[in-house]
This record gives C-alpha cells, structure tokens and sequence, in this order.
C-alpha cells in the first residue's frame, strides 16, 4: 500500500461505507456529549445566548456589555474545556482506530482507556507548541506595526506584513509535518511527535492538499446539513429558542425547550460524526500509506 493523496482524502466516504453503524455510534456520543454539556455549562449558555443578543441589537455596546459576556464565556469554557478536550480525544482515536484496526469494532470504535489518554496528550503538545510559536512570531510582528505607528516611519509596515504571511506560512507548515501525531500515537503506543516529523518529511504538499480536499468536502456536508435543519430550526426554534429565556435552572429549561434542544441535538449530533470521519480519517488513511511506502 501506497500513499495517494487524492484516494486518502476520501477515506471518511469509504469509511460510512464500510462501517455506518459506527458513524451512528459516534453520533450517539455526541448526543450523550451535547447532553452532558448541557448539564455542566447550559446555564452559561443562555447567558452568552442572551448577552450576544443584546450586543448584536445595540449599534453601540458599552464595555460593561462587552465585559459581560466575555466573562460569561470564560466561565462557560472553564467548565465545558475540559470535558470538550476529552471527548475530542475520544472521538479522534476512535476514527484512527477504524481506519488502522478496522476489526476492532466492538462500541463504535469507542474507547476511554490508555489510547485515549495518549492521543490527548499528544494533542495537548502540539496545540502547546503550535501557541508558542504563533505568539512568538505576534508578538515580533506587532512589535514593528508598533514602531511603525509610534514613531511614524510607515516602511516599518512592511515587515509586519511580510512576517504575517511568514507566521501564516510557518503554521500551515508546522501543522502539516504534524499532522499524523494521532493516527501515529495510536497505531505506535507512543507520543509520536518526533515520528510524525519523519514520516511527513518530503510530503507537504501531496499532506496539504488531502486536507484541504477533506475540509473542503465536510464545509459540503456542513452546508447541506445546515439545508436541513435550517426548516427544523424555524419550527422549533433550534438554540435560539433560548433566548430571554427567565431561567438558567437546567432542569426547567430542559422541561420548556426540550423540543428544540432535542432536534438541534439529533441532527448536528449526525452532522459532527459524519465531518469527524471525512475530516480525521484522511490523516489514518495517509499514515497507513505512508507506513506501506517505507516497507516496501
């Protein structure tokens, strides 16, 4: 088996081909997700729901508005981060695992154990270094528009433009070369960061492209879903039901809205598990490819 970035780029079709119960499963993951959101930050939710309304209505925010819903966004995302993380982890290693181990299907491919754990961590890695990196490079960039602005030498402009193109381009490049860390920390038992590194070497751009084809296809099926549940939402409201809600007590919302909430559930539950295959197991597909490539 050889890499091909055209054909990995549609694994995730091949894959609800192969194993549609498991597209199922993961949409039923994310509806025990969506509901345990719920529970742990719904409360949060309709404030931020209920302040962005304000906001948007009022040509002229005061920063107390603004202050407002930010912190109640921070709140919302100390609770929900975590949780969100662990899930993403979850899912992640679960399309690796139907790609790289197919007949392991017993739950989905759901799992929560050492696998798991592995891929978060080495999630977590990267996400740190891709910050580092990208801050690094602002806070160079926003250095020159500074002097640029306070000393008035507009040349000075320059530079900060051409290093943002530099830092856009250095973070694509990062995240390709990284790119197989979760299909490589799954299939090798390790935190394979530095593996990752090797094996993309020399592969950038057949890398890009698959994933700029699998994002362009799940944008697709994101907008055809957004066909059909954009009907659905004017019936039963969807998560704009619960704006002016009176209440952030959980259980009395569920009891008021639990149509929308349920309906908004369902399909964006069967969107999210449809655009994690197209999106996550190209990257499966490639490693595999790519493995075959070194062997032969």
């Amino acid at each position: 088996m050889s890499f091909n970035a055209t054909e990995s780029a549609f694994e995730g079709f091949r894959l609800a081909r192969r194993a549609p119960l498991a597209i199922l499963t993961w949409a039923g993951a994310y509806i025990a997700f969506f509901a345990l959101f719920f529970a742990v930050a719904g409360g949060s939710l309709v404030t931020i729901i209920s302040l962005a309304e304000q906001v948007e209505q009022n040509p002229s925010p005061s920063m107390d508005d603004l202050t407002m819903l930010g912190q109640a966004y921070g709140a919302m995302m100390g609770l929900a981060l975590p949780l969100s993380l662990l899930f993403s982890a979850v899912l992640a290693t679960a399309v690796a695992r139907s790609v790289i181990r197919p007949q392991d299907k017993r739950f989905g491919y759901l799992r929560l154990g050492r696998d798991e754990l592995r891929v978060l961590g080495a999630t977590l890695l990267v996400a740190v270094l891709m910050f580092f990196v990208t801050m690094g490079g602002a806070l160079i960039i926003g250095l020159f528009a500074g002097l640029a602005a306070g000393t008035g030498a507009s040349w000075l402009l320059i530079p900060a433009v051409l290093g943002g193109l530099a830092l856009v381009a250095v973070a694509i490049w990062l995240a390709v070369r990284l790119s197989l860390v979760v299909p490589m920390t799954f299939a090798e038992e390790k935190i394979a960061i530095k593996e990752s590194w090797a094996i993309t070497k020399g592969r950038f751009w057949p890398l890009l492209g698959m994933a700029i084809l699998a994002g362009v296809m799940s944008i697709l099926v994101g907008l055809l879903g957004s066909i059909v549940i954009a009907p659905l939402n004017l019936i039963f409201g969807g998560l704009n039901s619960l704006i002016g809600a009176e209440t952030t007590n959980i259980a009395a919302l569920v009891a008021r809205f639990w149509p929308a909430l349920l309906i908004w559930g369902v399909v964006n539950a069967l969107l999210s598990a449809a655009q994690a295959a197209i999106i996550y197991s190209p990257f499966s597909a490639a490693y595999l490819g790519l493995k075959g490539e070194r062997r032969a």
